[in-house]
């Protein structure tokens, strides 16, 4: 099955079944984004997209003041400008303009209540005291009570839950919300936790999420999941997948496969730069096209032809 056939057929089983929960497998070249992002254009007035790209939370950004905040963004201007070629999976955005710790004072109490829920801590952001007449300090975050640098994996699930709190409560958005790449920066640990905690905080919305962790798939429950391989995709069920063990039989079939299609291209490669070589045919591109090869990453058989083009 060609590649564009395989993403609208699995974008309109999901669209059919939007009343499900979806985890989408496979490798980087599988097509797993373009599959989401399929998806979100299609569903724009009733999908709300968080791209890979959007794990990060600018602290030095975060408004602190205690006078109402305005927002004009809408879940449609944001979603618009993820999916464009210039930001999808590229740039960090939040609409055209808008930054979302600047909307902080909107929802940082439901985002203490869920940090505390999810990593049992005690979160805050303030601004370090000055004396008079010295204007005003830097903004800091503690946790429990230390201040603290915030890791990777903390701005990823602070980034999340901001965007998840902020579609749900300020833009009233009921729908599908779309994760590419859910466990991004996170260790197996909250890999494992994520989605069965973001299903239950928001459970007026379904959700479809791209991972590579199989932490996550083995603590899903009732999911459908969808597996992309070059010209082909299964769907299954989670619940199926009880057990790191089943999961790791899944990941190992399934990448196996695809590290055998890779080899099977390399294959293809060195026998025509030998072809080449015995023909005299050899000019400065296939030259340079053998120095790309990584020899160290070639199979016994591999590195035997690759001396043979070298050494003819």
């Amino acid at each position: 099955m060609q590649y564009s056939n395989i993403l609208n057929k699995v974008s309109g089983l999901i669209q059919k079944n939007e009343d499900r929960n979806w985890i989408i497998l496979g490798d980087n070249s599988s097509g797993k984004s373009e599959l989401l992002r399929n998806i979100v254009s299609k569903m724009k007035l009733n999908a709300y997209y968080i791209d890979s790209v959007n794990r990060y939370f600018n602290i030095s950004s975060t408004n602190l003041s205690k006078d109402g905040v305005d927002c004009s963004v809408s879940s449609t201007e944001i979603v618009n400008t993820r999916v464009q070629n210039g930001f999808y999976n590229l740039t960090d955005s939040f609409g055209e303009n808008e930054h979302i710790e600047r909307l902080y004072p909107i929802y940082q109490e439901r985002l203490k209540s869920l940090l505390k829920d999810f990593l049992n801590i005690d979160f805050s952001i303030e601004r370090e005291k000055l004396q008079e007449g010295f204007g005003d300090g830097e903004v800091k975050v503690e946790i429990d009570g230390q201040e603290v640098e915030l890791s990777s994996g903390y701005q990823a699930i602070i980034r999340m839950f901001t965007e998840l709190i902020f579609y749900d409560e300020h833009l009233m958005g009921r729908g599908l919300i779309v994760i590419d790449e859910i466990d991004e920066f996170l260790s197996p640990k909250y890999s494992a936790r994520i989605l069965n905690f973001i299903i239950k905080q928001f459970s007026g919305h379904y959700f479809i999420v791209s991972t590579h962790s199989s932490d996550l798939v083995a603590n899903s429950n009732d999911c459908n999941i969808v597996t992309l391989e070059k010209d082909n995709f299964s769907i299954l069920d989670s619940n199926d997948f009880i057990t790191l063990t089943d999961v790791n039989t899944l990941f190992n079939k399934l990448f196996r496969n695809i590290q055998q299609d890779k080899n099977n291209l390399i294959d293809s490669q060195l026998q025509r730069l030998l072809d080449l070589k015995i023909i005299d045919s050899w000019t400065q591109i296939e030259d340079d096209e053998l120095q790309k090869i990584n020899y160290s990453k070639l199979t016994s058989v591999q590195k035997l032809i690759y001396k043979q083009i070298k050494g003819w």
